[in-house]
């Protein structure tokens, strides 16, 4: 289940990622370059990383995702289950996870915390409550378990980082929702559906009773009843295949979704879509056909 919850989370991430900045700059740090407090960086593989393109910081009742983007397309990705103060220890069986990848140069090629000999640790060391940042440190070393390469990762610091809590609750799972569809041909039947609203976008997603796919969806939480094209570069709507823990196929501009109805005051939403899920890079498509969901948010 943790390879399944380090793919969702790199999915959720991306997700806020691409809503909060539509175009990624190739722009090189200025070695020596004085890094201010707000700021949120590191050392990967002996060279100078900075989350100088978006920091993410998100509070739920599962814990709080502490995340950075770097211009380059570098990713890196902590999830600690409580939100306080204090020192927590990353491996195999930890519940902490961290996770590294490229947005830009292969982002189906992922570093995971939770695998083999990988580990390491992260301090929260301040949180101000009134003005809603927080800061720490982070070291570890990640491995691709595709192929067991490894990345180093030491010297991280997020300092004075503003964080946000999500007053929906967080993800909250309910025995009557539905999300289906055909992958491929073959049915998809959700064994847990999840939802969330973060960031001024509802995630919807179902995932697989081995917990290893999932399909999501991407769309804002007042849309109204329509038919709306979905491509994951507006950050408005879309879809998200994850077949396996270190593939993500996303919906190009070659998709749709349907909503049939959206009570906002009861808040449940139905509707449909069908996309093609490619990869960013090179990979093969899937065709996601008779999509359908009801779910409560």
């Amino acid at each position: 289940m943790k390879s399944r919850l380090s793919g969702y989370l790199l999915i959720a991430v991306l997700f806020s990622f691409i809503s909060c900045s539509k175009e990624l700059s190739k722009e090189k740090n200025t070695p020596g370059t004085q890094i201010p407090n707000g700021d949120f960086y590191a050392t990967i593989d002996g060279t100078q990383w900075n989350a100088d393109s978006l920091q993410l910081v998100l509070v739920s009742n599962s814990g709080v995702s502490i995340s950075g983007l770097s211009k380059t397309g570098e990713q890196i990705t902590m999830l600690l289950p409580t939100f306080k103060t204090g020192n927590y220890t990353l491996n195999a069986l930890s519940a902490p996870i961290a996770i590294y990848s490229n947005l830009l140069t292969n982002v189906s090629t992922v570093f995971i915390s939770n695998t083999g000999a990988a580990g390491g640790n992260v301090t929260i060391s301040k949180i101000d409550s009134v003005k809603h940042l927080v800061s720490g440190t982070f070291m570890f070393t990640l491995i691709n378990p595709s192929n067991n390469l490894r990345k180093s990762i030491t010297a991280g610091v997020f300092n004075s980082v503003p964080y946000t809590v999500d007053t929906t609750g967080g993800i909250t799972p309910s025995a009557t929702d539905t999300l289906e569809a055909s992958v491929g041909g073959v049915q998809f039947n959700s064994a847990q559906v999840v939802a969330s609203i973060t960031n001024g976008t509802l995630f919807i997603a179902g995932i697989s009773s081995d917990g290893v796919s999932d399909i999501a969806l991407g769309m804002p939480p007042g849309i109204t009843p329509g038919t709306y094209s979905m491509d994951f570069a507006t950050g408005m709507y879309y879809g998200v295949y994850n077949p396996n823990s270190s593939t993500t196929l996303l919906s190009q501009m070659n998709g749709t979704l349907t909503i049939i109805s959206n009570n906002t005051v009861s808040r449940r939403i139905i509707g449909t879509f069908i996309f093609i899920a490619s990869p960013l890079m090179s990979g093969t498509p899937v065709t996601i056909t008779n999509g359908y969901f009801s779910v409560s948010y």
